[in-house]
């Protein structure tokens, strides 16, 4: 199934990052975008550029934590009180919170949870109803959400959630003829990621050394392109999909690859 973008979106994540580069580069082809993310303010800087790129672009915004199951239900109660068909759900919020497993708080694994998965399983279940024949539903997830990552144990155990949880919806959804797609993006230069950079641990910013750090332009650009292409998993880079092949047909050899970098760092350090 191949989705044409048009119509209806809501966008969660959308003040800033991808969610915004996203709600950007749909802004000249659809006629309304439902924005969701917790700073008001930000959602009304992100809403005068949409109109800038397409003055007859109509933006609703709604400011909303998605870790709060009342507050998601108050927000999408609203949405369906405004609007009957939706063509697409981008499930965007997320957050990662690097550092070693065992000096992680542990509510940051629930917290993660409730952010990063659960918060696109309550938006999804409270509007796939309003999707049409032929309409879209996205999760981000990441790199992260298919192969683990030395000092992302609560932000990967979301993103693994998430493309299972896609997974089934793209199953069940098949008959009303719904794109279910997931984006897993590699490391992007968003505000995020530099909050990300505070916390990690020397052996994860040597796994990072060597990556592409991509724009979210970029990124919301390699996204649009999967939809309209029918895809279900969205890699974004040459080395992301790469690494997705080899994860899948030679785990050992990705996991030795790996763990090279990781025991050098921790030598470097120690030494």
């Amino acid at each position: 199934m191949k989705h044409r973008i048009a119509g209806t979106y809501v966008i969660t994540g959308a003040s800033k990052g991808i969610g915004r580069a996203f709600a950007l580069a749909l802004a000249p082809k659809v006629k309304t975008l439902i924005l969701l993310a917790r700073d008001a303010k930000a959602l009304k800087t992100v809403a005068a550029e949409l109109v800038q790129l397409n003055p007859e672009l109509v933006v609703q915004t709604h400011s909303v934590d998605l870790s709060d199951q009342k507050a998601i239900k108050k927000t999408t109660d609203a949405i369906r009180k405004a609007h009957r068909n939706i063509d697409g759900i981008v499930n965007n919020a997320g957050y990662a919170r690097p550092g070693y497993f065992h000096e992680l708080p542990a509510d940051e694994f629930e917290k993660a949870m409730r952010v990063d998965y659960l918060g696109a399983v309550h938006v999804t279940r409270a509007l796939h109803d309003l999707v049409p024949q032929g309409g879209l539903i996205t999760f981000t997830s990441s790199v992260v959400g298919y192969m683990g990552v030395f000092g992302y144990s609560s932000y990967a155990g979301a993103k693994f959630a998430l493309i299972g949880f896609a997974e089934t919806l793209r199953q069940e959804l098949a008959r009303r003829q719904i794109q279910v797609s997931v984006l897993c993006p590699p490391d992007t230069e968003t505000p995020g990621y530099a909050i990300e950079n505070q916390t990690k641990p020397i052996e994860t910013q040597a796994l990072s050394a060597g990556a592409k750090l991509m724009t979210a332009e970029a990124v919301a650009a390699k996204f649009a392109k999967g939809i309209e292409s029918g895809k279900f998993l969205i890699n974004c880079n040459f080395d992301s999909a790469l690494i997705y092949r080899l994860k899948s047909i030679w785990p050992s050899l990705v996991y030795r690859i790996m763990m090279g970098m990781v025991k050098k760092a921790q030598k470097n350090k120690s030494g």
